[in-house]
């Protein structure tokens, strides 16, 4: 069986660039902070901010998610546009 690509794992703890170029999203592990709110993460696509992914976990939890198949392409690259009651996610990109 051969290996589809490579993949990259990527930590982020603020909104910004993830990726400049074209990505696609394998899967992704959210971390809630334990604030007594649930924690939520946005991606959008790096060039015309198109919201492409949203996930929430509940307070205190942790969620983690492997995209199906060949994820969600970005391809204008991805960035973080909204990341809240997280202590930290990680995303799973193509590199």
């Amino acid at each position: 069986m051969a290996n589809k690509g490579d993949v990259k794992a990527v930590r982020v703890t603020a909104t910004g660039a993830v990726f400049a170029g074209r990505t696609r999203l394998r899967g992704l592990i959210l971390a809630s902070d334990g604030g007594g709110s649930a924690g939520g993460l946005t991606l959008q696509d790096n060039t015309d901010s198109t919201t492409l992914f949203q996930g929430d976990v509940p307070d205190g939890d942790v969620f983690a998610f492997n995209i199906p198949e060949d994820g969600i392409l970005f391809p204008g690259g991805m960035k973080v546009s909204a990341i809240t009651n997280l202590t930290a996610a990680t995303v799973l990109i193509d590199k």
